[in-house]
C-alpha cells in the first residue's frame, strides 16, 4: 500500500486533468448502462413488432407504444453510442496525458537521484543494472500507471453502473448470478502474487543480461583478440535462460487466469438462466427485463475479465516500482549530512590528518598525515594497492574516512557544500571519461556560459588546437562515446582543456600519461605544464620519470606513509621509494 501513495504523489499536480477524466468515465458508464437498458426493447421491436406497451425502463416507469417504438430506440441507440464514443476519448486522453508525464516525472527524478548517490553505490553495481532501473523498470510502472489510472477506473465505472442495471431489472435475478464472483477473488489474489514475485526475479535477470551487453559492447575489442566469444555466448545464454524461464512462468499464469475466469462464469449463467426460465414460466419477470438483464450480464464479464487480467499487470507493475523505490531509497551523498559553508577560494594548504578508511572490512589507509601547501607539487607513490587512488578520491569526498579528516584553510571538508569543494578541483585520470558529443562541449563540459574564444584558449594550451582543426567538423566534432574516434593522446589532451578552462586552483592528477606512446606523452606533457602552472597539485605516480621534478614525493606502503620528500632525499634513504625506483630502472 505504501508504494500505491508514493506512486500518487506523483498524480497530484495533475489531479485536474484527471478530474475531468473522471467525470468523463462517469458518463461513460452511464451511456454504458443505457445501452444495457435499450438492449432488452431493441430486441422485442425487432421480433415482435406489434406487441402491447414496451418497457424501456423497469417498475414501468417508461413504457412506449408500437408505433413510436422503433425509431425512440433507434436514435437513443445512435445518441448513446455518440456520448460514450466521446467520454471514451475524452477520459482516454486525458489518463493517457497522466501516465506519461507521470513516466516523464519519475525517470527524472529518478536520474536525479543516481547521479547524487555516492561512489560506493557504483562501485557496488554495474552500470548495466542500474541504467535497467531507469528503463526497463520504469517503462512497467508506464504499464501499471496505465492499467491502474485508465483502465482500471473506466472498468470499475462501467463495472458498478451495469451492476445498478442488473439489480434494478431484478434484484433477486442478480444475486443468483452473482454467486459465484466470489469465487474468483482468491485465485485472482494468488496469480497475482505470483506474477508480482516472477516478475520481481525477471527484472533482476534482465538487469545483468543489459550489464553484460554493455560489457560486451564496451569490450569488444577484448573479446575479438582473446577468440572469447563462445565464453561471452555462454555467459549470455546463461542469463538469458533465466530470464526466458521467469517469463514463462508468467505466461503460464496468464494463460491460466483467463480459462478459470470463464469457467466460473459459466457456472454463474448457467444457474442464472435455470431461475430465469422458472420466472419467465410462472409470469413474474417481463421477457424484455430478461433480454437486458442478460445483455447487461454479458456486458458484465468483460469488466470483470479485464480488471482480473490488469490485476496481473499491476503486480508486475509493483515488483518494478519497487525495484525503482529501492533506488529512491538509497541515501544520496554525502551520507553525514550536507555541509553549509562556501569554499570561495583556496588561499593556504590541505592536510589529511590520521586519515583512516576501508572497503567494507578491507584495511586501505591507516592513519594517513600529509600536508600540500598551496602552489606545491604533491606526488603519491606506491606499489599496487598501497591506497594511492583512494587517498585521492577522498579529496573531492568520493567517499569520507571512517576516522580522521581531510582539512582544507583550516575547515574540515564536510563542512564545505559538495558543489563548492568539487567547484575548486579539476581532475585528470589515465582512465578518461569523454561524452558522446562535441569536441567543444566536452571541454566546456557542463558550463553552457563558457565562449568560443575561451574554449580555443583552453585547447590551444593543452596542445589540441592542432588535431582539432584536422578534425571533420573541428571543434563541432562529435567524437563518439567515451571519444572512441580519438586517438588516446587526442583524448587526453581534450580533457587536459576541459580542466584548464574549468580553472580550479586543486589538480588531482592519476598518471594522465602513463598509457600513451612516447611521442603523444611529449605532447600531453606540455598541456600538463601549462595546466599546473600557478596551481595546487596532487599527483599519483605509476611512473616515477614523472614526479622527480615534484616539489615533494609522499610513499605508501600497505596505506601507511613511509617515506617522504624530494627524489634525491629518497633515494638517498634506501627505503621503499629507492626499491621502487630500483624495480622500475633496473635496466637502464
Amino acid at each position: 500500500m505504501k508504494l500505491y501513495f508514493r506512486l500518487l504523489r506523483y498524480i497530484y499536480p495533475y489531479w485536474h486533468v484527471v478530474l475531468i477524466a473522471i467525470l468523463s468515465m462517469l458518463a461513460y458508464a452511464g451511456m454504458n448502462s443505457m445501452l444495457a437498458f435499450l438492449f432488452g426493447p431493441a430486441i422485442k421491436v425487432l421480433f415482435v413488432p406489434d406487441a402491447s406497451d414496451i418497457k424501456l425502463l423497469p417498475f414501468d416507469i417508461v413504457t412506449l407504444k408500437p408505433e413510436n417504438a422503433i425509431s425512440f430506440v433507434i436514435w437513443s441507440i445512435l445518441i448513446v453510442a455518440a456520448i460514450k464514443g466521446i467520454t471514451s476519448y475524452i477520459n482516454n486522453f486525458c489518463l493517457g496525458y497522466v501516465a506519461q508525464r507521470i513516466i516523464h516525472d519519475i525517470r527524472n527524478d529518478l536520474f536525479r537521484h543516481i547521479l547524487k548517490l555516492p561512489q560506493s553505490y557504483f562501485t557496488a553495481n554495474a552500470s548495466g543494472i542500474i541504467a535497467s532501473r531507469v528503463t526497463g523498470d520504469v517503462a512497467l510502472i508506464q504499464k501499471l500507471a496505465t492499467d491502474t489510472v485508465i483502465t482500471s477506473l473506466k472498468h470499475f465505472f462501467t463495472l458498478f453502473a451495469l451492476i445498478g442495471v442488473v439489480f434494478m431489472l431484478d434484484w433477486k435475478l442478480a444475486l443468483i448470478s452473482f454467486f459465484a464472483f466470489p469465487l474468483t477473488i482468491f485465485p485472482a489474489i494468488e496469480l497475482g502474487k505470483r506474477i508480482r514475485r516472477f516478475t520481481y526475479k525477471g527484472q533482476a535477470s534482465i538487469a545483468t543480461m543489459l550489464s553484460l551487453l554493455h560489457e560486451a559492447f564496451s569490450g569488444i575489442r577484448i573479446i575479438k583478440a582473446f577468440g572469447s566469444y563462445n565464453y561471452e555466448s555462454n555467459r549470455f545464454e546463461i542469463t538469458n535462460a533465466h530470464f526466458t524461464k521467469q517469463l514463462l512462468k508468467t505466461v503460464r499464469i496468464r494463460a491460466l487466469n483467463t480459462p478459470l475466469m470463464e469457467t466460473i462464469a459459466a457456472f454463474a449463467i448457467a444457474i442464472t438462466i435455470y431461475y430465469a426460465h422458472n420466472r419467465i414460466t410462472d409470469n413474474s419477470l417481463a421477457p424484455e427485463h430478461v433480454i437486458s438483464f442478460f445483455g447487461a450480464l454479458v456486458m458484465l464479464y468483460q469488466p470483470i475479465k479485464a480488471l482480473n487480467g490488469i490485476n496481473l499487470n499491476i503486480q508486475q507493475g509493483m515488483a518494478a516500482a519497487e525495484r525503482v523505490f529501492e533506488v529512491f531509497d538509497t541515501k544520496t551523498e554525502p551520507d553525514g549530512g550536507e555541509g553549509t559553508k562556501s569554499l570561495s577560494d583556496f588561499r593556504n594548504s590541505i592536510k589529511f590528518e590520521n586519515i583512516i578508511f576501508s572497503y567494507n572490512e578491507k584495511p586501505v589507509l591507516n592513519g594517513v598525515n600529509i600536508e600540500v601547501k598551496k602552489g606545491e607539487k604533491v606526488a603519491i607513490v606506491g606499489s599496487s594497492g598501497s591506497g594511492k587512488s583512494t587517498l585521492v578520491s577522498l579529496l573531492p569526498r568520493f567517499y569520507d574516512p571512517q576516522r580522521g579528516a581531510i582539512i582544507i584553510d583550516g575547515v574540515d571538508t564536510r563542512e564545505y557544500t559538495l558543489e563548492s569543494l568539487r567547484s575548486r578541483m579539476a581532475l585528470i585520470s589515465q582512465d578518461i571519461i569523454l561524452f558522446d558529443d562535441s569536441v567543444e562541449r566536452n571541454i566546456a563540459y557542463g558550463d553552457t556560459s563558457k565562449t568560443k574564444a575561451e574554449i580555443e584558449a583552453a585547447a590551444a594550451a593543452a596542445n589540441a588546437r592542432e588535431f582539432i582543426a584536422r578534425l571533420p567538423d573541428g571543434y563541432n566534432t562529435v567524437i563518439g562515446e567515451r571519444g572512441i574516434r580519438l586517438s588516446g593522446g587526442e583524448k587526453q589532451r581534450i580533457s587536459i582543456a576541459r580542466a584548464i578552462l574549468k580553472d580550479a586552483p586543486i589538480l588531482i592528477m592519476d598518471e594522465a600519461t602513463s598509457s600513451l606512446d612516447t611521442e603523444s606523452e611529449q605532447l600531453v606533457q606540455r598541456g600538463i605544464d601549462n595546466l599546473m602552472t600557478g596551481r595546487t597539485a596532487v599527483i599519483i605516480a605509476h611512473r616515477l620519470s614523472t614526479v622527480q621534478n615534484a616539489d615533494r614525493i609522499v610513499v605508501l606502503k600497505n596505506g601507511t606513509v613511509v617515506e617522504s620528500g624530494r627524489h634525491e632525499e629518497l633515494l638517498k634513504l634506501n627505503g621503499e621509494y629507492s626499491r621502487l625506483h630500483s624495480v622500475q630502472f633496473k635496466d637502464s
